[in-house]
C-alpha cells in the first residue's frame, strides 16, 4: 500500500479522535506517529484507520472470540495512564497496537511488557510490532490475573480486557505513587478508571465511559443475564437476586409511566454520570437491553439494542426510558421511567426520584471516588458508600 495512503488516513483517524477527546500533546504525537495499520494486516488501510474495534480472532461459528480496542479508547487509556519517559510498564491483554503507543510514551530508556493467557494472540501481537519496529516490547504467554512478578514492580499497569475483580497482584506490583488503568465493570456499566496506589489502596483519579473485549482465564466472571421476553433481556452481577419468571410475568401486565422532568443534552457525558449514581444509590441495578418489547397488543418501550437502567424488587421491574429520542438531530433525551409489576408504582417512583436527586445534586459535578481495599488485609473499618464486594478486592464508591 503507498506509505501516503496510511499517513493521512492516520492524520484523518487523530482529528476524528481530538474532536470528541481531550488528549496531552505527547498523546497526540504517539497517535500521529504509531501505524495501527500494521497491527491489522488482514484488513484494508481504510477499515484499520477507523475509530472502530477490529475483530482479530473468531471461533468456528465466526463470532468474535478476541477484539483490539478501538483507537479512541485507547488513547483515553493511554491519557489517564499519564505515562512518562524512561517508565516500566505491564500492559495486561494483547493489543499490540496500544503497546505501540506506550513505547512511543516511554522511549528507548522505558520498557513495555505485554502479557495475555492466548498463544495465538502473543504471537500475533510479537508479529505486528516486530513489523512497525517496536522490537523492544516483551510480549508473552501470562496469565494476566497474576501480573507479571519477574519484571515488578511497575511505575504504570494497563489492563485492556474489561473483568469485574480487581486481583492484588496489580496492587502488590505497582510502585507506590504509581497509576493503574483498567476497564471496571461496576455493576454492568464498563468505565475506564485511572486509579493511583495509595499505600495498600487503590484511590480513583478519573472515570471515562468505554467499551471492552472480556478478559479471559482466571479472573473473568461472568454477569447473570435474565430473559424476561422475545429479544428482552436484563443484565446484573451475578451477585444479585433477579427471579426471571416473576419479571417475565410482570412484563405481560399493565405498566406505569412517568417523566422526571430531567433531560440531557446527548453526547455530553451526563447520562453516563445518571448512570453511575443510579448503580451506587440503588440497592438493585441492573441494564435492561431489547431488541423488542411487546404488551399485549403494542410496544411498551423504544428498543434500546445499547441498554438503559434498571431496578428491580421480586415481582416488579423499572427502567428509564426515553420516549421520543431524536439523537440524529442532537435533540435532549427526555428522562422517563416505566415501570411493570405488582409493586410498579412505588418502585417507577423512586427510580424517578433518585433521577431527580441526581439532577439537583450531582448534575455536572465531579464524579465520585473510587477506593480499591485488597481482600489480602483486613480492614477495620470502610468510608461509607455503595460497597462492591469481589473475589480479591473491596470496592467502595463514594459520592464525596
Amino acid at each position: 500500500m503507498p506509505a501516503g495512503e496510511a499517513s493521512w488516513r492516520r492524520a484523518a483517524m487523530v482529528e476524528r479522535i481530538l474532536a470528541v477527546e481531550s488528549v496531552s500533546a505527547r498523546v497526540e504525537a504517539a497517535l500521529r506517529t504509531v501505524p495501527r495499520h500494521l497491527f491489522f494486516p488482514d484488513i484494508s488501510t481504510e477499515v484499520a484507520y477507523e475509530d472502530s474495534s477490529v475483530v482479530t480472532k473468531r471461533a468456528f461459528d465466526g463470532s468474535a472470540v478476541r477484539t483490539a480496542l478501538r483507537p479512541s479508547v485507547a488513547a483515553v487509556m493511554v491519557e489517564q495512564l499519564r505515562v512518562g519517559p524512561g517508565q516500566r510498564i505491564l500492559q495486561v491483554g494483547c493489543d499490540g497496537y496500544t503497546a505501540g503507543l506506550l513505547a512511543e510514551l516511554v522511549g528507548s530508556a522505558g520498557s513495555v511488557v505485554m502479557i495475555d493467557l492466548d498463544q495465538d494472540a502473543v504471537h500475533r501481537a510479537r508479529t505486528c510490532l516486530n513489523a512497525a519496529g517496536y522490537t523492544g516490547v516483551a510480549v508473552l504467554v501470562s496469565n494476566g490475573h497474576f501480573g507479571f512478578p519477574l519484571r515488578a514492580p511497575f511505575d504504570r499497569i494497563l489492563v485492556t480486557a474489561k473483568a469485574t475483580d480487581i486481583p492484588p497482584a496489580y496492587i502488590d506490583q505497582l510502585v507506590d505513587g504509581g497509576r493503574i488503568v483498567l476497564p471496571l465493570q461496576i455493576r454492568g456499566l464498563s468505565r475506564s478508571v485511572g486509579f493511583c496506589r495509595v499505600g495498600e489502596i487503590l484511590v480513583s483519579e478519573s472515570i471515562r465511559p468505554c467499551d471492552f473485549p472480556r478478559m479471559h482465564g482466571a479472573g473473568a466472571r461472568q454477569r447473570a443475564t435474565a430473559i424476561l421476553a422475545a429479544g428482552v433481556r436484563l443484565e446484573a452481577t451475578v451477585a444479585q437476586d433477579v427471579d426471571a419468571d416473576a419479571l417475565r410475568d410482570a412484563l405481560l401486565g399493565p405498566r406505569h409511566v412517568l417523566s422526571t422532568g430531567v433531560t440531557l443534552p446527548p453526547g455530553d457525558g451526563l447520562l453516563a454520570s445518571l448512570e453511575l449514581w443510579l448503580a451506587t444509590v440503588r440497592t438493585t441495578y441492573g441494564r435492561v437491553y431489547a431488541e423488542q418489547i411487546a404488551d399485549q397488543q403494542t410496544p411498551l418501550a423504544p428498543t434500546v439494542p445499547g441498554g438503559v437502567s434498571a431496578v428491580w424488587s421480586d415481582d416488579s421491574l423499572a427502567s428509564l426510558t426515553y420516549p421520543a429520542a431524536d439523537t440524529v438531530n442532537g435533540a435532549d433525551l427526555d428522562v422517563s421511567v416505566i415501570a411493570w409489576g405488582p409493586d410498579r408504582f412505588r418502585l417507577g417512583d423512586i427510580l424517578a426520584y433518585d433521577v431527580q436527586i441526581w439532577d439537583a445534586q450531582r448534575r455536572g459535578g465531579p464524579d465520585p471516588t473510587i477506593r480499591v481495599y485488597p481482600s489480602t488485609i483486613a480492614w477495620e473499618s470502610l468510608p461509607p458508600g455503595r460497597l462492591i464486594d469481589t473475589p480479591s478486592a473491596q470496592i467502595m464508591i463514594t459520592w464525596d
